[in-house]
C-alpha cells in the first residue's frame, strides 16, 4: 500500500471518527439541525454545552456540516449535551423502552423527561408509565426509568435508591457516541449492546408475560407517585380484587 493510500484512509478514519457538533440551540433554546439554520452568525444559535455563540458551517460540499464556536473555542460539553438531549428526545418521540434481558423494546402509555421525585429524592433522564395486564384481566401501571450515560454512569447511590423501590430501570451507553444525526442516534440508543439492567431484582424479569407479584409492582409505583390520574375507582377495583385472590 503507498504512502497517499495510506493517508487518505487515516484522514477518512479521522473523519469519520469526529464528534461533529450537528445540533445546537436557537433563539427559543429549542435544539436545531444544522441544515435548517442560516449559515454563519447568522444562525443565531449557542452551544448547547458552554452557551457561547455558534458559527453555522453548512455551505461546504467536503467537510460534513457542522457548528463551529466563534471564539474557535474546543468544547467537549457541546457535543456531549447534544447526544443527551437528543437521546432524551428520542425517547420521548418514539416511546420505545429497552428491556435489557433479552434485547427487547416495550411501548410506554406514557414518557417524561426529568421528573422529580421528591420522595425518592432522585431526577431520572426519563420516567415513563408501562401497562401490565396479570391474569389476563387485571391491570396495572408500573413505573419504568431510563438513564443516558454520556459523560457519568448512574451513580451507585441512585442506584441502590431505584432498586430499594423496585422500579424497573436500565442504563443507555451513549459515552462512545460519534452520531451527528438523529438517525445514527437512534441505532445506537435501540442497540441491545448498550443496554444496561440497573434493578437487576425486577428489571431483568421486566416482561408483559410474565406475571410479577402484583404488590412489588404496586408498592414501585406508589413510591413514585406522579400520575394520580392512574388512582381513579376503577384501578382502586382492581387492587381490591387482585389482593382477594
Amino acid at each position: 500500500m503507498n504512502q497517499a493510500k495510506m493517508m487518505t484512509m487515516r484522514m477518512r478514519s479521522m473523519i469519520m471518527n469526529k464528534k461533529f457538533l450537528t445540533y445546537a440551540f436557537n433563539s427559543e433554546k429549542k435544539l436545531v439541525y444544522i441544515g435548517s439554520v442560516k449559515n454563519g452568525l447568522e444562525c443565531g444559535c449557542i452551544c448547547p454545552g458552554c452557551k457561547e455563540n455558534l458559527v453555522a458551517k453548512n455551505d461546504g460540499k467536503i467537510r460534513e456540516h457542522h457548528f463551529s464556536h466563534k471564539s474557535n473555542t474546543d468544547c467537549v460539553s457541546g457535543f456531549q449535551t447534544m447526544i443527551h438531549l437528543l437521546a432524551k428526545d428520542i425517547i420521548f418521540e418514539t416511546k420505545l423502552l429497552p428491556l435489557a434481558q433479552n434485547g427487547r423494546l416495550i411501548v410506554a402509555s406514557d414518557v417524561k423527561l426529568e421528573v422529580n421525585l421528591e420522595k425518592l429524592k432522585i431526577i431520572p433522564d426519563i420516567l415513563a408509565t408501562v401497562y401490565l395486564v396479570l391474569n389476563n384481566q387485571i391491570t396495572i401501571p408500573v413505573p419504568f426509568i431510563v438513564e443516558i450515560y454520556v459523560t457519568h454512569k448512574v451513580e451507585e447511590e441512585k442506584a441502590n435508591v431505584i432498586k430499594n423501590a423496585g422500579i424497573p430501570a436500565v442504563e443507555i451507553d451513549l459515552s462512545n457516541s460519534t452520531a451527528s444525526t438523529k438517525e445514527q442516534l437512534f441505532q445506537e440508543i435501540y442497540n441491545p449492546k448498550n443496554w444496561k439492567i440497573i434493578n437487576k431484582d425486577i428489571g431483568s424479569q421486566f416482561l408483559p408475560r410474565i406475571q410479577i407479584p402484583a404488590t412489588a409492582l404496586l408498592n414501585a409505583y406508589r413510591a413514585v407517585c406522579v400520575q394520580p390520574s392512574h388512582r381513579n375507582s376503577r384501578n382502586q377495583f382492581y387492587r381490591r380484587n387482585y389482593r382477594k385472590r
